[in-house]
């Protein structure tokens, strides 16, 4: 897949997340979004767990009014870091994951 074609398809699992996002759980995004794809150009769990969770993560932001800078050193990721999931320039490292999952599970807005 190039460069370009996984932009645009990050592009559009963010907006899909930042919308029905919300109601479908990993797994049935995955297959939204992957259904046509090759194997080999599909779209790791991980970079759609990154999507959700920083989709999730902005809505907590929002609500509980936190600089980009608050929530950094919330998640103990450099601003830097966060700015690039936030921009879907990289997937989370596992260590990246975990921390943004522990946010989100603390901070869960019902």
């Amino acid at each position: 897949m190039g460069l370009e074609d996984k932009d645009f398809i990050l592009r559009q699992v963010q907006e899909l997340a930042e919308g029905i996002g919300k109601f479908l759980g990993k797994e049935s995004i995955k297959e939204l979004i992957n259904y046509d794809q090759s194997q080999e150009d599909a779209l790791t769990d991980e970079d759609i767990e990154t999507i959700l969770l920083i989709s999730n993560i902005r809505e907590i932001q929002q609500n509980k009014t936190l600089s980009d800078e608050e929530i950094s050193r919330e998640l103990g990721i450099a601003e830097k870091d966060l700015d690039d999931l936030y921009n879907n320039e990289r997937s989370a490292t596992s260590s990246e994951l975990t921390a943004l999952r522990n946010f989100v599970e603390e901070n869960e807005i019902y």
